[in-house]
């Protein structure tokens, strides 16, 4: 939805938008709906029926288009990338514009990767190859050329805040230091068992979850620390941190508390109120022993990984969540290559796209980043070090780091060429499908069979391509209910790598669409991500898993096994 003060103040004229027009109507003062064309409940919204439109600017009517008819929504080609275009205009300004009016002060790592991930840069490519092939055409090419200098004024600001995001964070030395100070600490057991000890001793609600003492004292001292704050600064901080939690809290029982005592029972009224005493002195000990602690591993701290830059593969990209704020610093470095998928993150409501991506790094930060997740080894994988005086890395390790994280690339087909053939490795692998299903293949009724589908989504039945596209393959998946085949968790069989070196892979999504002409499959990576398109002489097969059907049981890909 695009209104009119919106596109101004990001610098939109609104003139090549107001000549976008739409036939609609209404009955009365109601919601504009598009008039229905065709008798029958599935093909209009059943307020369109009997309607008669006028042309209306379709920036004035937004707003109120009935959200039934809104998907139905037509204009011409230009037209929708124009308005596509500004729509991306506005979001970018939006985000641009809050950034702008926060209040100048400490930047933390963990806001910068946030605001990277919803940055302009990402909508770059996408926004302009959407415009430019529209620039020189009569009839919105004056709009399409203007919409091109709007969104390059959004995205230099874009880039004007993220930058002056990076020279107020911290330096990344500090925050490697930081940091590696903090993992040396956790490395001594003793300091989270005391920690769960007194955990262990709140009274608190059958399912509360006990509060991470150690967690919330790293978390202070670091944030202050990181900034360059003092020592008694940085204790302050993880006093008060959990003061909020444990100040004045009860003791569920005098016996959970270690002995011997540390604070003389005489005085107390009762037992209880001895043993409330006992615990506020043993947690702020434990802050004061912590901090103690933290200070001499970060005064002992060597800086070790040398100059130079390094290649590094990181997964559980972005670097938004709370368990990230140590390697956050991070995002501030030259990624190479496409962000690609990664499998799925647990959120409190299911599950989001995570990512991996190939970064350039210092290789101080490189050892610190495999050094602080030595306990999640697939979490950052360390490349080949950058030639001194080389300015990029070599797009061939970019590419095998990204392939260890997903092994299928658009890039993968992209380099086939037009009228790309199926491999040898890919016809041999579909003869082998194609053999262990004669007799199922048999016994359906006919192409549009619904037993096609229904064996089909459950992994008995397999869809294999034809090696001459198109063919009885082709017909098969055109006649199947392609826009059910989306709420089934499918495998994809296909051939990834570049042409001299291939091998097959088994991915996990969900199909979302198929081109009859090109055979391409729009395939979305388990995780919920965006779909990439699949070319049909790189699919070996599709099927369902049959004891794997969610998100949560499959993983992103695996081996191929015929």
């Amino acid at each position: 939805m695009l209104r009119e003060k919106e596109l101004l103040a990001a610098g939109v004229g609104v003139g090549p938008l107001r000549r976008i027009t739409v036939v609609m109507g209404r009955a009365g003062g109601g919601k504009w709906h598009v008039p229905a064309k065709a008798a029958g409940w599935r093909s209009h919204c059943r307020y369109a029926q009997h309607l008669t439109g006028s042309a209306l600017a379709l920036l004035d009517a937004c707003e109120h288009v009935c959200r039934h008819c809104a998907p139905v929504v037509s204009v011409e080609p230009g037209e929708e990338a124009l308005w596509r275009a500004a729509a991306d205009v506005v979001a970018a300004d939006g985000r641009v514009r809050r950034l702008e009016e926060q209040d100048a002060g400490p930047r933390s790592w963990e806001g910068y990767a946030r605001v990277l991930w919803e940055a302009a840069r990402h909508r770059d490519a996408e926004v302009r190859r959407g415009l430019e092939s529209w620039t020189a055409d009569p009839s919105v090419g004056a709009g399409a050329r203007q919409m091109l200098k709007a969104w390059s004024g959004v995205l230099e600001r874009s880039e004007a805040v993220l930058a002056s995001w990076r020279a107020a964070a911290p330096a990344a030395r500090e925050v490697t230091s930081v940091s590696g100070a903090c993992d040396a600490v956790a490395a001594d057991g003793n300091v989270q068992r005391t920690g769960q000890e007194l955990a262990a001793a709140v009274l608190r609600s059958r399912w509360a979850k006990p509060f991470d003492v150690w967690a919330a004292v790293r978390r202070a001292w670091s944030g202050v620390r990181d900034q360059g704050g003092e020592a008694t600064a940085a204790r302050a901080a993880a006093m008060r941190a959990v003061e909020a939690a444990w100040g004045g809290l009860r003791v569920r029982d005098v016996t959970a508390l270690p002995e011997p005592a540390l604070v003389a029972g005489a005085g107390f009224a009762s037992p209880a109120q001895w043993a409330d005493a006992e615990f506020q002195h043993r947690w702020q000990q434990y802050v004061l022993d912590c901090c103690h602690r933290l200070e001499k591993a970060l005064g002992a701290a060597t800086g070790d990984g040398g100059d130079g830059w390094q290649l590094v593969l990181v997964s559980g990209w972005p670097l938004t969540r709370k368990q990230d704020a140590e390697l956050a610093y991070l995002a501030q470095y030259e990624q190479h290559g496409p962000t690609v998928p990664f499998g799925g993150r647990r959120t409190g409501y299911g599950i989001e796209p995570d990512h991996a991506v190939v970064l350039t790094v210092p290789r101080f930060a490189a050892r610190h980043a495999a050094d602080h997740t030595r306990d999640d080894r697939q979490r950052v994988i360390l490349g080949p070090e950058l030639v001194a005086g080389t300015a990029e890395p070599d797009e061939r390790d970019v590419l095998a780091l990204l392939r260890g994280a997903y092994p299928y690339l658009p890039a993968d087909a992209e380099g086939d060429g037009p009228g790309a053939r199926p491999t040898a490795t890919v016809t041999t692998a579909r003869a082998v499908r194609r053999a262990a299903q004669l007799g199922r293949r048999a016994a359906y009724s006919g192409p549009d069979s619904m037993e096609v589908y229904n064996d089909l989504v459950v992994g008995k039945y397999s869809w294999v391509p034809d090696d001459a596209h198109p063919g009885p393959a082709a017909a098969e998946m055109e006649n199947l209910p392609i826009h059910w085949l989306k709420d089934w968790m499918l495998c994809l069989d296909v051939e990834c790598g570049m042409r001299a070196e291939t091998v097959l892979h088994r991915l996990y999504g969900t199909v979302t669409s198929y081109e009859p002409d090109t055979g391409r499959v729009a395939f979305s990576p388990a995780g919920g991500h965006p779909a990439i398109w699949v070319p049909v002489h790189r699919i070996v097969a599709l099927s369902g898993d049959r004891q794997r059907r969610s998100d949560g049981q499959v993983p992103a890909h695996e081996p191929y096994e015929a």
